[in-house]
């Protein structure tokens, strides 16, 4: 039951993201990222028992894609490659300016990857 922990922590940064757009939006983004990875890599490790080390969203969801013969929709890969520099942009970054915009494009893109999973994984229904 490690998965469990996965996709509970992808459920609070899924809130975190959602709850802290306009006070935190740099938050939002990277919150959006985090739900992301841990709802991916729960995916690999109920069903594989393991998963790769990275923070690479579309890495991970093309593994997942190749492992349950999937064909990834390329809009969904593409909300996985927005979110995935926000791992750590959001954090480090002094480039980069965060808005309320910004944060509601990252909760909408993680939004529509999760809704997207949840047609296959039912563990994914218990995050959105």
């Amino acid at each position: 039951m490690v998965e469990k922990f996965w996709f509970e922590k992808a459920k609070e940064f899924l809130e975190i993201a959602r709850n802290n757009k306009e006070s935190y939006p740099w938050l939002s983004c990277f919150a959006s990222q985090q739900c992301i990875e841990l709802a991916l890599k729960g995916i690999l490790v109920k069903y594989k028992g393991t998963y790769p080390l990275t923070h690479d969203l579309g890495e991970l969801l093309d593994l997942i894609g190749k492992e349950f013969s999937l064909t990834v929709p390329p809009d969904i890969m593409k909300d996985c490659d927005f979110l995935t520099p926000h791992y750590t942009q959001s954090r480090y970054s002094m480039m980069s300016s965060y808005n309320l915009r910004k944060a509601e494009s990252c909760v909408n893109s993680a939004e529509r990857i999760l809704n997207w999973l949840s047609n296959f994984f039912k563990e994914i229904k218990e995050i959105i």
